[in-house]
């Protein structure tokens, strides 16, 4: 825990405009069924989310985005809950959507958003991260931090829950 404060820490004081946005954290959704249209998180995916609550309690946050679909928004209202924190859900299509929100309504907050293996990349490319970034529909630990986002200097960091 104590890591990821210190690792937010380094890349935030690195130089960010005091009116720009800190910090984006992303995850993946937790576990979820396997069978259904809109699949439900898994006991092990509520576990997964109250432990992505503990881990993110002291890193900030002021607001949690989710896609629509069901097992993002019950991971974000896990975290949500836990932290206190205002829950928005937005089409899961609309990812350039969502960072039009974060920079016009967010730009001074610190958010988490609960996304989709195949979100997560356009999403960090939106914020200006550039490169090659996968996410394995088989891993849900990953943690991506991204530092002045939307910027020519956005930062990535990627951490994996242990």
């Amino acid at each position: 825990m104590r890591a990821i404060a210190l690792a937010v820490w380094l890349i935030i004081s690195a130089g960010l405009p005091v009116a720009a946005q800190e910090a984006v954290f992303i995850i993946r959704h937790a576990e979820k069924e396997l069978s259904g249209a809109d699949p439900s998180i898994t006991k092990a995916g509520k576990l997964r989310a109250a432990a992505w609550a503990k881990m993110l309690r002291h890193v900030g946050l002021d607001v949690v985005f989710t896609s629509d679909a069901k097992r993002t928004r019950q991971t974000g209202e896990i975290i949500a809950a836990s932290l206190g924190l205002p829950l928005h859900a937005r089409n899961r299509a609309d990812t350039a959507g969502l960072t039009d929100t974060l920079s016009f309504d967010h730009e001074e907050d610190v958010v988490l958003i609960v996304a989709h293996a195949e979100t997560i990349p356009g999403i960090l490319q939106n914020l200006g991260v550039s490169g090659n970034i996968k996410v394995s529909q088989a891993d849900f630990a990953n943690l991506f931090i991204v530092a002045q986002p939307g910027s020519d200097k956005a930062r990535l960091l990627r951490l994996q829950m242990p």
